[in-house]
């Protein structure tokens, strides 16, 4: 029979929740072959690490569960591949749950709302992105072994730039779903108090607005039926 097993890839800010340590025990003590990977980049949303925890990070926490735990350096490409593979090898095997964590940075912002600056200098982040980069570590790697260089580089850009580009051009002349179907893709069944609200709300903004405002106009061409299947269903 095949085994199968849950594989769990979590933030840093997952720790302060009440189902992290309930995932934990159930894992623990069912027990589950569940594999944990927490990326430790050093943020909760704006809140550092130091902040988060006192103790030593999120990988001493896997022992007082009995779950086999590893640290490893998120920016190693190799490194994390190894541990990866070492812990679904023991989810397997033993039918137990492992963790990772794997300790790295967020040199991006947290979302497109996060102005991260407001937190934390610009040249900690500069300063990171030069010396632990895990793109840059694992190219010269590559190129160490003679697997790659800096003409394949430039090839690899070129083409998936043109790749990308051409996906969005092809993604932006295609109709949307019909714009009912913000309130049916998720809940099967009886349609949810909340959400027949909202349905009706937008319905009722559609009639007044919908043909005679042009930004809604331009928006709602974009879908199929044109928001129809709200106004006449």
């Amino acid at each position: 029979m095949e085994k199968k097993q849950q594989l769990l890839v979590q933030r840093l800010l997952w720790n302060q929740m009440t189902n992290f340590h309930a995932g934990f025990m159930l894992a623990s003590t069912i027990p589950s072959p569940t594999l944990y990977i927490t990326r430790n980049n050093g943020f909760a949303i704006s809140t550092p690490s130091t902040e988060q925890y006192y103790g030593d990070g999120i990988a001493s926490r896997g022992p007082g569960y009995g779950i086999d735990t590893v640290r490893v350096d998120g920016n190693d490409v190799l490194a994390v591949l190894k541990a990866v593979r070492e812990g679904r090898k023991r989810c397997l095997e033993q039918g137990r749950a492992v963790l990772i964590e794997a300790m790295s940075y967020r040199v991006g912002h947290h979302s497109t709302s996060d102005d991260s600056f407001a937190y934390r200098a610009r040249a900690e982040v500069e300063d990171r992105k030069r010396i632990d980069n895990p793109i840059v570590r694992f190219r010269l790697f590559m190129e160490s072994q003679g697997w790659w260089n800096a003409s394949a580089e430039e090839e690899l850009k070129t083409r998936l730039k043109a790749d990308v580009m051409k996906a969005f051009k092809r993604a932006e002349s295609i109709k949307r779903n019909e714009l009912g179907q913000l309130f049916t893709d998720v809940y099967g069944g009886e349609e949810p108090w909340n959400l027949k609200e909202q349905r009706e709300e937008l319905t009722d903004l559609l009639k007044k607005y919908g043909e005679v405002w042009e930004p809604w106009k331009a928006e709602l061409s974009k879908f199929k039926n044109n928001g129809q299947d709200l106004l006449n269903p």
